[in-house]
C-alpha cells in the first residue's frame, strides 16, 4: 500500500472498485469483476464502520453499491439488510432488483416476488422490467424454480447493461450510468 492510497477515503475506493467491477462484468471478465466486487465490499464495510463510529448515516448510493457487491459475492443476508436500509432512504431500482435476487438465492420466493414486483417502472430499464414481470408471474403460478428465475434475471441484467452501453456510446460526454439507476 502506497502512502497516497491511505489518503483515499474508503467510500471512494468502494465507488471506484464498484465501477471497475461493473465494467469487467460488461466485458464478461467475471474473475476480475469478482475481485473488484470483493475490494469494493471491503471498502464499503470499512466506510460504514467509520460512519457508525461518527454517528453518521451512509448515503443511499453507497448502500446500493454495497448491497450489489454483497449480492455478487453471495453475502445474501448482508445484501438484503443493506438494500433494505437503502430503500428506506430512497427508491433505488437496482436495490429492488438485487434484494429480490438475494432473497431468491436464500430460497425465499415470497420475498423475491415482493421486491421484484415493486421494481419501479420509471427506471427506464425496459429489458430488466420485462424480465422481472415475467419471473414474478411465473413464480406466483409456480411454473419456474427460484434458480431458473435468478438465471433469467441475471441474463436480463446483462442484456440491459449491453443495451445501456450502446446508448451511452451514442451520447458521448454524458453521465456514466443511465438516469434513475440510483448510484
Amino acid at each position: 500500500m502506497s502512502f497516497f492510497s491511505r489518503l483515499v477515503p474508503p467510500s471512494r475506493k468502494g465507488e471506484n472498485n464498484f465501477k471497475r467491477a461493473r465494467a469487467a462484468e460488461l466485458r464478461r471478465d467475471f474473475d476480475k469483476a469478482q475481485a473488484y466486487f470483493s475490494a469494493a465490499a471491503g471498502a464499503f464495510d470499512d466506510h460504514f464502520a467509520r460512519l457508525k463510529d461518527k454517528g453518521k448515516a451512509p448515503r443511499a448510493s453507497h448502500l446500493a453499491m454495497a448491497g450489489i457487491c454483497y449480492t455478487k459475492l453471495g453475502r445474501n443476508e448482508d445484501a438484503i439488510t443493506i438494500l433494505e436500509q437503502c430503500l428506506a432512504i430512497k427508491d433505488v431500482p437496482d436495490a429492488y432488483l438485487h434484494a429480490g435476487y438475494a432473497a431468491a438465492k436464500l430460497g425465499d420466493a415470497d420475498r423475491a416476488v415482493d421486491y421484484w414486483d415493486r421494481y419501479p417502472q420509471w427506471a427506464e430499464q425496459r429489458i430488466v422490467a420485462k424480465a422481472l414481470k415475467e419471473q414474478v408471474q411465473a413464480l406466483r403460478e409456480e411454473k419456474i424454480s427460484l434458480q431458473a428465475a435468478c438465471e433469467a434475471v441475471a441474463h436480463a441484467v446483462h442484456q440491459q447493461d449491453k443495451h445501456n452501453a450502446g446508448v451511452r456510446l451514442m451520447r458521448r460526454g454524458k453521465k456514466e450510468y443511465p438516469p434513475h439507476r440510483g448510484y
